[in-house]
Formats: structure tokens, sequence, C-alpha cells
């Protein structure tokens, strides 16, 4: 029996955007075949899995605020055209500090703890110049 090795579609889930970078977005992603999807903050606690369309949803228990916080979470993309699209957007002055992959490591985080995280590696290389 042969392994099928099946392609992922290539989706971006969007998280805390404004209007108008929510608006660029949405045009490149139409203009290259990615999906979008926005997620609200009602959805803080579903796993990073689940809202890139990989999984189940496990929710934890809901906390009262959600993150004030804008990230975007990259699923289905192969090295080339994640900086590609990453490229595109910086060139159509989408600016989000906050980017991820979903990987298997990660996709059974809720987007709280992703978001946590992603803010103190930031924080981290912002402070010391992107030096580790």
């Amino acid at each position: 029996m042969k392994a099928r090795i099946i392609k992922q579609e290539r989706l971006i889930a969007a998280y805390g955007l404004d209007g108008s970078k929510l608006t660029v977005l949405a045009s490149l992603c139409e203009r290259e075949g990615i999906a979008l999807r926005g997620v609200g903050a009602h959805e803080c606690d579903c796993t990073v899995g689940f809202l890139c369309g990989l999984g189940s949803f496990s929710p934890a228990s809901p906390e009262p605020e959600p993150p004030e916080a804008e990230c975007l979470i990259f699923s289905g993309f192969d090295r080339r055209s994640l900086s590609e699209t990453v490229d595109k957007l910086s060139q159509e002055g989408v600016k989000v500090p906050l980017k991820a992959v979903c990987t298997p490591s990660n996709q059974s985080w809720t987007l709280r703890a992703l978001l946590g995280e992603l803010a103190r590696e930031h924080e981290y290389m912002t402070r010391n110049g992107g030096r580790r």
C-alpha cells in the first residue's frame, strides 16, 4: 500500500485585526487562493488546531478577558509560500507583530496560550535586537 500525502489547504487564521488590516488581508487571500478565517475573542480558549481546521474543539475553562493582540496563524504553507505571503503582507502595509505557524507541537495549545508565548518571544526579541 502506498502512503498518500494529503496536501492541506493554505489557511490564515486572523485574530484581533481591525477593519482596514482585515480588508487588505482578505483581498490578498482571495488573490492568492488562501482561505481566511477570522477568529473572534470568544474563541480564545479553542485549540490552534481547531482554529486551523485540523482537529476537534477542546475548550479550556473560558476566562473572562480575551487578550488584546493581533495575531496571524499560518497553516498548510511550505517555507517558500509562507515567506512570499508574509512579504506581500508587509508590502501592502499589513504589520502584525505576532505570527505563528500551526505545528504538531502547538496545535493542541489554546489560542490564549499561543498568544502569551508569542508575546513573550516578541518582547524578548525586541528587547535584545533579534539576538537569542
